[in-house]
């Protein structure tokens, strides 16, 4: 029940069968499984040479982009308290698959969404501030605990990732406009790196 409001790029055809990322990772040297599961352990891996090369290039390119449209950048902290999280509706629901540091109100962050979003819990904001325009690199922390099973190869629901994130507090009034800004900027990147996308609306179920 996802409607696909449009198509960007045509896929592009191959003339060989196009091979997966975790055999294309290890035939290159890019992703080590083995080593990232013996330092911690299944659903973790390491990326080296060109692969953590390549990480780091697009973490920079997708920062880059995004302050020119009008984002500014921030660098967070990677745990942040239950009240932050409970403020971003983690917790409770989501309590299984966070990570908690033993003896301490703190968590590992699932997504930079939690600490941009909540520097602002409980302040009032002037209305001639907004919008806010946020946008920040962090590792994120997952357990994937309901995940058992699926699209469990290659470093599909690792327990760390990488993302860029951007987060807009906006007027009311305005936030249809600005949400359709966040995903031209997103749309533009995948274009910029002629990577094929479907721009969809998700259902409520």
């Amino acid at each position: 029940d996802n409607v696909e409001l449009r198509k960007v790029l045509e896929p592009k055809e191959f003339n060989f069968e196009p091979k997966e990322h975790w055999d294309l990772g290890e035939q290159n040297g890019w992703i080590d499984f083995s080593s990232g599961v013996k330092l911690a352990k299944s659903r973790f891996s390491i990326l080296k040479g060109e692969g953590s090369r390549l990480e780091r290039a697009l973490i920079n390119f997708f920062l880059d982009v995004n302050t020119q449209k009008g984002f500014t950048e921030y660098s967070v902290p990677f745990m942040n308290n239950a009240s932050m999280l409970q403020g971003t509706g983690q917790l409770p629901k989501f309590e299984d698959d966070l990570f908690k540091i033993e003896d301490e109100d703190l968590y590992l962050i699932p997504t930079a969404e939690v600490p941009l979003t909540n520097m602002y819990n409980d302040e009032i904001l002037q209305a001639d501030q907004l919008p806010l325009l946020m946008t920040g690199y962090t590792p994120c922390f997952r357990k994937e605990a309901g995940s058992a099973g699926r699209d469990t190869r290659g470093m599909i629901r690792q327990h760390q990732f990488h993302k860029v994130e951007l987060v807009v507090i906006s007027k009311p009034q305005e936030s249809d406009e600005i949400f359709e800004e966040m995903v031209s900027c997103a749309s533009d990147m995948l274009s910029a790196l002629e990577l094929p996308h479907r721009v969809v609306s998700l259902c409520t179920g």
